[in-house]
This record gives C-alpha cells, structure tokens and sequence, in this order.
C-alpha cells in the first residue's frame, strides 16, 4: 500500500520538528498510524526512541519496551510520597521509586540526551504507569519540575480499540486516584495535555459505505440498522467456508489455538518441522512465532510481515495455503492463484545507547530471531490480529465484551463482502466511559494546528535557543571538577595538574559571562511581535561564530591533555574525568551547531532533518580528529623532555610550553632539570639564586630524597625548585 503524508499528518510532523508540545496520534485501523511513525524516526531531527508498553508491541515498533528502556516497575503505581498500602497487588509509590534503581553512567546519560519518546500502542499503556514514566524521566535527567524531564511525547495509538489490562486487585487501588485505567488520565498531562490530532484518510477499506459503518462502531454510534446489516452475515454452516481462504478471529486463545490444532491435525501430509535460529538475547515472550514451527502441505498460513523486495508479493495479515513443502523450501498459493517462495525473516532485539563520539542516540542489536513469517491461519485472537488485513474472516463475537472488540475484528476486513459471523452481534454492551467521549472530542482539526502552529514554533525556537547557548551545566562541571582536587602534591599525582586545571578554568569562566547576556537578548528577540526569525537567526550565526572556535579549543586542550598523560601511571580516573569534560564541551558546540542550523532552515521555511545533521559524516570527522590528535602524541618518538627543551630553546616559557603541550608548568620544570644535570642548561634561569643555594645547602649524600628536602623548607618552595636543585647538585658532584 502506498503512504503519502497527507496535509494533516505534514502538520503533524512540523509539530514534532519544530515545537515540542507532546501530541497524541490516532486514527481508525488503516489510517496509517504506523507508517507514519516509521517516516518521523527516519527524518526527524531529534535524538529518538521509540518504545511500547509490551514486548511484542515493541518488536512491532522496531523499538524497546518502557519497562527496560526506564527500569519501571511492575504491579500498580500511586503517584504519592506515601508508604505502599497493604493490599493483595504488587504496589510502588514515590516513596520506594528509585530505591532499586540499577542505572550505570552510559545509561543516564542516554536518557539525558532523548529530545522524543514514542510511544506506540499507547491503548494499552495505563495511566499509572504514564506517571511512573514522568516520575522516572524526571528523575534521571534531573529536570524535577519539567513533565518527563523536558522531553517531547508523542504517542500513537487508538483509544476505541483495546483497553489498558489492569487486574482487580490492582484497580481497587489505583480506583482511588484515577477515573479510568486510560493514559489520559495520567497526572502527568493534566497541566501540560497532548495535541490531539486524528488521521482520518483509510488506506485499508476502499469501500464508503463499509468505512462509515466502522466508524460508528468505533465511536459508539452504531445503529439498530447497522448491526442488521452485519447480522445478515451470519451463516450457521460457516465451517464449510474454513476451506476457501477464510480466517476465524475469536476472542480467546484457546479457542484459536484449538481450531488451528485441529485442523492441522485432519490433514494427511506428513509433519515437517522448521526451528528458528535465534542468537544472542532474544526473550521466549517476544517470539514474532513458533520456535519450532510445525506445517503441513494443504495448511492454511498467514503471512505476518509485509513483503519488503520490489515484487511486493505479500503484506502482514495475507492468507494463502502451502502447496509444496521441503526443509529448505515453502510455497504459498494464493486465492488469486500466485504462488510465492517464504523468505526467511530476521526480527531483532534491540537497545538504544549513546554514541560517545558524536553524541548521537544509535541502535544496538542485542539478538535477533530468523524464522519463516507465517503463522497457522484457521484461528487468530481479535487482540493478535491488530495491525492485519484480512480479505475473508469469520467472526466469533460472542465473549466481545470488552470495549473495541467488535470494532478491531471488524476493521481487520478490507470490505464487509469478506465478513462472516458465526454468531451475531449484540445490541448493547459498548458503551464509552464519559472521560472517553470528552477526550476523543477534543481532537483538533486542521485549521486549529496551522493556526497554532507559528506560536509554538516560536516559544520552542525560544527555549532551544536559549537552553543551547545556557553553559551553566557546563562550567559547573568544571568546577566540581577544579574542586576535585583535594589531596596533597606527594601523595595524588593527580594533583600535580591542579594549577592547569586552574589556568583552563581562569580562560573558560568568561565565556559564561558571554553567554548568559546572549541569552538575555534571545529573549528580547522572541518576546516581540512581528517577524523576529530573521533577526534571530543572524544573531545566533554570530554567537555559534563566537563560541564554536573557543569550545573547539576547550575541546582539544583537553584531549591534548588526556592523550599526554597515556604512559603515566595511576592517572585511570583522572584521564576519565578529563574525557568526560571534553564531551561535554563537544556536545555544547554541537548544540550550538544544530540550533544554527535548525534557525537558518526555518528562516528558509525549511525544516531540518536527520540527513541534514550528517551524524556519520561528523562521527567520521570527529574519529579523525582524534586519530590525528593521538598520532601527534604517539607518534614522535621523541623524548618528552627533548620536546620541552627544544621549545624552551626556542624562547618560550616553562609557563608558555606546559599551555602549549596540555601539561603542567610542574612537568615542564622537571623535563629542563634533566638538561640542568647533563650541563646543558644554567638552572638560574629558572630558579633565583638565592632560592638555588638554601636548597644546595640542604643536600647531602645522606640527605638527597626529594620529599626530605621539600619538608625541610618553607611553603614558597615547590618541588620543581627542588628538582631543579637536584640536578645541578648531581651536575656538580657526578661521582655521588
């Protein structure tokens, strides 16, 4: 089926690239919903996830699930800083939330850097566990008074499908706090409520008069006239039809399960048995299907993914039987008699993780299943038939009581002439909650998004602005660093580069100043009337002009640094520090880059994409970057202490060369001590005269340790003086 984004849903997106209002995206069976999806995580320019609130949901998704991706909990959740009551159901509350917590550095920081959630099949995500979510986003990204930590929701599904499951014991709790087990009921949205946008154009049915019909199912609107015009299509011989193509939904497992039993069973054709081939992590409970697949020649088989090779021969829900069958071969003839080879497909368990380099959210494949995508096709359950097409089903309603039963099984159906009932559909029993109908009326319409559109645009243009160029988390990282340093010089090498830890610190403190009287004038820009988007642009090329070098420099000051410390001994968490410093300084330019570039793509009535951002383009520069950096200290084979004295021969400074070669003015004083001892360097030149004989006087053949001479003097003495002494001491007397 072919997709275009349709005026509604191009809104929609612009909502999602250039606003950050949370949105809620339904839409009947076949608008779509997916699709859509699926075209904002390859274009959007934000650092995304997409998660579900179930494992099978997830794989769906090509995501993760909520409960792995944010370490929730199970049972219900109360949204109160109270003791857990005494109930018979697993309860969590604020007071022993983060109790358990399990979060390592790299995960933390994943979940700092997510600009989008998404969350799919939200149906069955519960309000509860929505504020659990918030909570928990909050919590970890340290923003305590934003919802979900100051990220972007947006989340997809249809409410009139199927229900949140919550037990009984677990509702008589949560009763309490919440008029319905909907996520729109959660805490978290009353202040701050998703957009509501509802696509409306049905790729699925072609047929007006069907459409219709599904549509006053969905919203409780059906008629007397309605339901006698799907009665009509019971048949009380409908096991006759199980031959031609037609698939039984029911609404329970065993009961599928049985019919597919047993009509294998009654075939003649020998068993052949096809194993999947699973590797690495991939959980029993999110198997697409069977591990071990049992089919027969004549079975009836559904197809449950979409045919991805130019021929397009299947989609998922496409029902066919096998007309030839080997170990290594399985064909499929449809109705309209093509015949189709199954291909093998790999399905994947996935994480996400933050790419240390260019500071980008990534996919990482923990496990994959390959398996062949079919399934027994006589039975399947309404639930496990959501996201299928289905061209003939016969329908068993008569346990569909629960709210959007009907209207899924009957939505599977391309048009009402491939309908079945083997029962017949009652006339009550589908009632919609009041909060339900408030809510699904709330829906916006075209003209109310566009409107809205620039306003929000704007206000988030504002935020993103100014949160870019904000370097307070910056500098203070800087200064718990600069504090660090809290032993004594003989007893943490560490503490040798306190000064240059200073000297950096002393250089990059300005640009704080700076910055904040930026921001000051981001905000007289956008708290303007008119068109402020030109102006703000130009003015945000110049800072990014401003700040981007000084940043870059920061950036290689630090890796120069770290990378000169490698061959130095008991410096492991040191040289970590300094790495987390200089990603932290490189994720700052390139938020600066990005809010440049987004700004110049709006002025152009643009919008900025992933493919613009060029991730790998800069992961590949960046690893350049590095190499050449590295290459530079590993390369030259030069002594250490030789590309000092070189440096100081060439006029410089101890001072001037520890800057240049990211070391400490310390380490420099030490390399020319090594040249004071061969001869090759008159230690006045570093040290006063006076200075050079108190400390001569000190040394003996019995007294000549460096931490024994250093005790014996006064504090305006340092340890290079003494080294530099030593060496003039070892120059003089070479015999001792």
């Amino acid at each position: 089926m072919s997709y275009e984004l349709s005026t509604l849903a191009q809104i929609t997106a612009d909502y999602i690239n250039t606003t950050d209002r949370h949105i809620f995206l339904t839409g009947k069976a076949g608008t779509g919903k997916t699709t859509f999806l699926k075209h904002i995580v390859a274009h959007t320019h934000k650092k995304t996830v997409v998660a579900a609130p179930t494992g099978i949901a997830a794989i769906n998704a090509e995501g993760v699930t909520l409960h792995s991706l944010l370490q929730l909990p199970f049972g219900a959740f109360i949204p109160e800083r109270i003791q857990p009551p005494d109930v018979n159901a697993q309860v969590t509350t604020l007071f022993n939330l983060f109790s358990n917590l399990r979060f390592n550095v790299s995960k933390r920081n994943l979940i700092k850097e997510i600009e989008l959630l998404i969350i799919d099949e939200v149906s069955m995500l519960r309000a509860d566990l929505l504020d659990c979510i918030d909570h928990m986003l909050r919590f970890l990204r340290k923003r305590k008074h934003q919802p979900f930590g100051g990220l972007q929701v947006l989340f997809i599904g249809d409410l009139l499908q199927l229900p949140p499951v919550v037990k009984d014991t677990e509702w008589q709790v949560l009763s309490e706090y919440y008029k319905s087990s909907y996520f729109f009921e959660a805490k978290a949205l009353r202040d701050n409520p998703p957009i509501h946008v509802e696509l409306e154009k049905v790729y699925r049915q072609s047929d007006q008069k069907f459409i219709s019909l599904l549509n006053r199912f969905r919203e409780n609107r059906q008629t007397t006239e309605d339901i006698d015009l799907l009665n009509q299509r019971y048949r009380d011989d409908h096991q006759k039809l199980s031959e031609q193509g037609y698939i039984h939904l029911t609404t329970h497992n065993r009961k599928a399960d049985d019919i597919n039993s047993q009509r294998l069973k009654a075939l003649d054709s020998p068993v052949i048995s096809f194993a999947a081939h699973i590797e690495g992590d991939y959980p029993e409970h999110i198997f697409p299907t069977a591990r071990d697949m049992e089919l027969k020649e004549g079975a009836q088989v559904m197809f449950i993914k979409n045919d991805l090779s130019e021929e397009k021969q299947f989609f998922n829900g496409r029902i066919g039987y096998i007309s030839e069958l080997s170990k290594k071969q399985i064909l499929v003839t449809f109705e309209d008699g093509n015949i189709v080879e199954v291909p093998l497909h790999k399905w994947e368990n996935k994480r996400y993780s933050l790419n240390k380099e260019t500071n980008e959210i990534e996919e990482k494949i923990l496990g994959s299943f390959e398996q062949y995508p079919l399934k027994l096709a006589w039975a399947v359950t309404v639930h496990k038939s959501q996201g299928l097409t289905f061209e003939k089903a016969i329908l068993d309603l008569s346990g569909a009581f629960a709210q959007g039963q009907v209207y899924v099984a009957l939505s599977r159906l391309t048009s009402i002439e491939g309908l079945v009932l083997s029962s017949k559909i009652p006339n009550e029993g589908f009632g919609l909650s009041e909060s339900m109908k408030s809510f699904v009326a709330s829906k916006a319409n075209e003209a109310e998004l566009t409107q809205k559109l620039d306003a929000e645009r704007k206000a988030y243009l504002a935020r993103l602005t100014s949160s870019s160029f904000d370097l307070t988390e910056l500098m203070n990282g800087f200064r718990v660093h600069e504090h660090s340093f809290n032993k004594q010089e003989n007893r943490s090498l560490k503490q040798r580069y306190h000064q240059w830890t200073r000297d950096l610190l002393a250089e990059i403190l300005p640009m704080k100043d700076v910055s904040d009287g930026f921001i000051r004038q981001v905000q007289k820009i956008t708290n303007t009337d008119g068109d402020y988007l030109p102006l703000l642009t130009e003015r945000v090329a110049k800072a990014t002009g401003y700040f981007s070098p000084l940043l870059e420099k920061l950036s290689k000051d630090l890796t120069n640094h770290e990378l000169n410390l490698k061959d130095k001994s008991k410096l492991k968490t040191y040289r970590k520090e300094l790495k987390e410093l200089e990603q932290a300084a490189f994720n700052k330019s390139e938020a600066l880059r990005k809010v440049n570039m987004l700004l110049q793509f709006a002025a152009e009535s643009k919008v900025l994409t992933r493919q613009d951002l060029q991730p790998k383009d800069r992961l590949a520069s960046r690893k350049q970057e590095k190499k050449t950096s590295r290459k530079k200290a590993t390369g030259d084979k030069t002594p250490t202490a030789e590309v000092s004295y070189k440096l100081y021969k060439e006029g410089k400074t101890a001072e001037e060369i520890a800057k240049e070669r990211g070391l400490v003015t310390s380490t420099i004083e030490g390399h020319l001590s090594q040249y004071i001892q061969k001869g090759e360097l008159d230690p006045l030149e570093l040290i006063d005269k006076q200075m050079l004989e108190n400390i001569m006087s000190l040394i003996t053949p019995e007294v000549n340790g460096l931490n024994e001479i250093k005790a014996k003097l006064g504090a305006e003495y340092t340890y290079a003086h003494v080294k530099i002494a030593m060496a003039w001491y070892k120059f003089k007397n070479p015999k001792e």
